[in-house]
């Protein structure tokens, strides 16, 4: 393997990874002057951006980032030769949130990398639903699982605004999420009585996705024991004698961001 292609190779493995061990090879390879300008979709600000320097250019290489997951799993070709003093490698990102990431590597006569292009195209924007995509639905069923619980907010009996983590919810139907609400006249419950609307959220870069609806308590024993049954064991264990509340939330929107495209679904 030339040299040329042992940097690019090396950078890569750090973009896509963020370990340590890679960041040091790739830092080998780079000019002190070296220079990235980025360009395109969800790359790490907002817009084309511009890094001078080999900290600042090795900085963005290091460690876990937001597009970490999304590279990690993207389909990466070997180098091909752009010119005298070019490799260019575009990979493929599989169309949901980024179609492809096309970098440019330019290298002095050392072999050093002096300039890296990288330009991210964005997928297509996800087409408007009146239920939510059933990977939304794995989505939200295995957040607990996943360590990354949604964040429940709402307004509280005094008209301020109340977040809180809660474990139970998941899919009760493609436009209904469950939660279990272990204090059925707490805090939570009172308040949604008076007022019922609700925002959720999920995230896990690069996965963002909002919820929002209405909720209401359902008192019959089958809806009870359905939403019950439907939340992880581990939350189940902290109301054996099931004296908590079912709480139903009727969406009326989801927008967000996945590896797999937007989501964009409207209910009346």
């Amino acid at each position: 393997m030339d040299k040329r292609t042992q940097a690019v190779e090396a950078y890569i493995k750090a973009l896509r990874t963020g370990e340590a061990s890679a960041t040091a090879l790739a830092g080998r390879f780079l000019a002190k002057d070296v220079v990235l300008d980025t360009v395109g979709a969800h790359m790490w600000g907002n817009g084309p951006e511009h890094f001078e320097g080999f900290d600042n250019v090795l900085r963005t290489i290091t460690g876990i980032e937001v597009m970490t997951q999304l590279y990690r799993g993207a389909g990466w070709p070997a180098p091909e030769r752009e010119g005298a003093d070019k490799l260019k490698v575009v990979a493929n990102l599989g169309g949901g949130l980024l179609t492809s990431a096309t970098l440019t590597f330019t290298f002095n006569s050392a072999d050093q990398i002096t300039h890296i292009s990288q330009v991210n195209a964005p997928g297509a924007p996800g087409p408007a639903t009146d239920t939510m995509p059933d990977f939304v639905q794995g989505i939200v069923n295995s957040a607990l699982a996943n360590n990354r619980p949604l964040i429940v907010a709402y307004t509280d009996e005094n008209g301020a605004p109340n977040l809180s983590f809660r474990g139970s919810t998941q899919v009760y139907s493609p436009t209904q999420l469950s939660i279990w609400v272990r204090h059925a006249s707490g805090g939570m419950a009172q308040a949604l009585k008076k007022n019922p609307n609700m925002t959720l959220m999920y995230r896990d870069p690069p996965t963002t996705l909002t919820f929002q609806g209405k909720a209401h308590f359902e008192d019959g024993d089958e809806v009870r024991t359905r939403v019950f049954d439907l939340m992880p064991e581990v939350e189940q264990a902290h109301d054996w004698d099931r004296k908590g509340a079912a709480l139903l939330i009727d969406l009326t929107r989801v927008n967000g961001n996945t590896p797999r495209g937007g989501v964009r679904m409207v209910r009346g």
